[in-house]
């Protein structure tokens, strides 16, 4: 397996993809699907829960992409900070009136009131609920019945760090604690359909906060993170079985020891692990890719033209993109 450097673009600051499809926004605030311009004056942008449509923030308030990418302006009171789309139910956020808004085939069924001040996000799972949280709180609302049917404060577990992902009918969360805790990071499993807490990994295991995932292509929870370090140092490794809870592995990653790379951002596609990494103390200099197995290295490479470190990895089966502190996204393609 071997990659080569295709393309190193500028200015950028944000991207995403949607299948092979990338779309970025530059410091400009110019929006560009594959080095198409579409559109200027783009403040946020984000793709729907079905991966679908693209939907964005500009001074005339929300527009969006059709399926070829076309422009269709839909001018509005409410300008998004989040939007999750399933079949024809949307749920968009209005931040002046502090709501989400609730729409089927785009009618305004009804506003439903946000937790609290804290910063929040949705999660989608299925047909019948919509999962909202925020610091300490998520609740579940039933789109059928247009109310909230259960909430579990997770207060005495520490911070909701991030909502995984829902896996056998659990809610899999990463939970964070501060100051002399900080190393006591959790993971928690709630029952979908009742909130009740169901599981929580000891406190024995290192577990990253941050990076973690739920991996549903093995119904697997992956923690891996790197230690900051001149030196050769961990990168410690967790599986946990996402049905059962168990377990399935608890290592370092010897190849990464090895080769004296701490990693940093990582993704899974097809049983690779593809990651970023550091050998001195702050700046990510390499990219590589492992195998999710056998965690040897398939590959990796020093990222020549390097401005500070990572802040963003994402890849497709054939292309790998890095954007790194200095708003320059390094695109590498398989060879």
């Amino acid at each position: 397996m071997m990659y080569n450097l295709i393309d190193q673009k500028h200015n950028i600051n944000s991207f995403m993809l949607s299948g092979t499809d990338i779309i970025l926004k530059n410091e400009k605030k110019e929006l560009f699907v594959n080095d198409k311009f579409i559109c200027e004056n783009v403040d946020d942008f984000f793709i729907s829960g079905d991966n679908q449509s693209v939907l964005f923030n500009t001074i005339d308030g929300l527009s969006s992409l059709d399926k070829n990418f076309n422009l269709i302006h839909k001018k509005s009171r409410f300008f998004l900070n989040a939007v999750l789309k399933f079949s024809n139910f949307t749920f968009q956020t209005d931040i002046e009136s502090n709501t989400i808004l609730y729409l089927n085939n785009n009618k305004l069924e009804k506003e439903v009131e946000l937790i609290s001040d804290y910063d929040w996000e949705f999660l989608f799972s299925n047909q019948s609920y919509l999962y909202i949280y925020d610091k300490f709180i998520i609740k579940a609302f039933c789109y059928s019945s247009h109310n909230f049917i259960w909430k579990n404060i997770l207060q005495e577990y520490g911070e909701i760090r991030k909502i995984l992902g829902i896996a056998n009918e659990k809610i899999w969360i990463s939970m964070y604690r501060g100051g002399i805790h900080k190393n006591k990071n959790t993971l928690i499993a709630l029952d979908s359909d009742s909130g009740q807490m169901i599981y929580q990994t000891p406190n024995n295991f290192d577990i990253s906060d941050w990076f973690v995932e739920l991996i549903p292509e093995h119904n697997s929870i992956l923690s891996i993170h790197g230690k900051i370090s001149t030196h050769p140092a961990d990168s410690p490794l967790i599986e946990i079985n996402a049905a059962t809870g168990e377990i399935i592995r608890n290592q370092k990653i010897e190849s990464l020891y090895n080769e004296n790379l701490k990693i940093g951002f990582w993704k899974v596609l097809n049983d690779k692990i593809y990651f970023t990494a550091n050998k001195d103390v702050l700046n990510g200099t390499h990219i590589g890719v492992l195998d999710y197995h056998t965690l040897e290295i398939l590959w990796v490479s020093k990222v020549d033209e390097m401005r500070g470190g990572f802040r963003d990895l994402q890849v497709t089966e054939n292309k790998i993109y890095a954007l790194d502190t200095g708003s320059q996204l390094h695109v590498f393609a398989r060879v």
